[in-house]
């Protein structure tokens, strides 16, 4: 394969944007449910099929673009997607403040998960280069989906906990913003992606280490 194309970046990149999209929401679902909303079963959220869990846009049109970014070795220095939003109520499980933030907290905590297990297979496993650039790339996309998605900012992940210490008026206000945000927020990151990029750096860094492998 030739320089023009970071074929195998490409490929950590893009598997590990379907491991950590899918994985996040189900991960709110499986923790909502265990907290005693059963919203996430009755919509069949509770599942690995990953067609219940595609949005049109955040899973495939805006990982388009990134993944294509990546191949030609273009990319916009940062890489976000996501899946369709698990609809859960926070008032039917047993503690419902504490319990939101925890459902909350599920999705990030699941994409900081896959960077742990990617730098545990990239830093002692036998692998060739080829792919240990994709284990990689699977740490460093879910570095960024873990950042992005702890932002305060409307649908994000983050918003839900702010929520949590706002005036219900104040909160179902912000809710209904998330909504019409997402492409304000691409906007947002490309601007500030280098702010965006240090941040998943700080996270992914200590544990991959630097990317020192080619990938042609």
């Amino acid at each position: 394969m030739t320089d023009r194309f970071d074929v195998y970046g490409f490929i950590g990149s893009g598997l590990g944007l379907v491991i950590g999209m899918f994985g996040h929401e189900l991960a709110h679902a499986w923790v909502a449910v265990r907290r005693g909303d059963q919203t996430p079963r009755f919509m069949g959220r509770l599942t690995l099929n990953p067609r219940v869990h595609v949005d049109p846009f955040g899973t495939l049109i805006m990982p388009a673009v990134f993944l294509i970014s990546i191949l030609f070795q273009a990319s916009v220095g940062f890489i976000f997607g996501y899946a369709k939003p698990v609809t859960i109520h926070p008032e039917r499980m047993r503690n419902p403040r504490r319990d939101a933030i925890v459902v909350a907290l599920a999705g990030p905590a699941f994409n900081l998960m896959i960077v742990a297990l990617a730098g545990v297979a990239f830093r002692s496993a036998p692998f060739s280069p080829k792919l240990l650039t994709v284990l990689y790339e699977i740490g460093v996309v879910n570095a960024f989906l873990f950042v992005i998605n702890l932002l305060p900012i409307p649908p994000l992940d983050g918003s839900k906990i702010l929520a949590r210490f706002l005036s219900p008026s104040a909160a179902a206000r912000m809710e209904e913003w998330g909504q019409y945000l997402i492409l304000f927020l691409i906007a947002l990151f490309l601007i500030f992606r280098g702010v965006v990029g240090n941040m998943a750096a700080d996270v992914y860094q200590p544990i991959l280490g630097k990317r020192f492998i080619t990938s042609g």
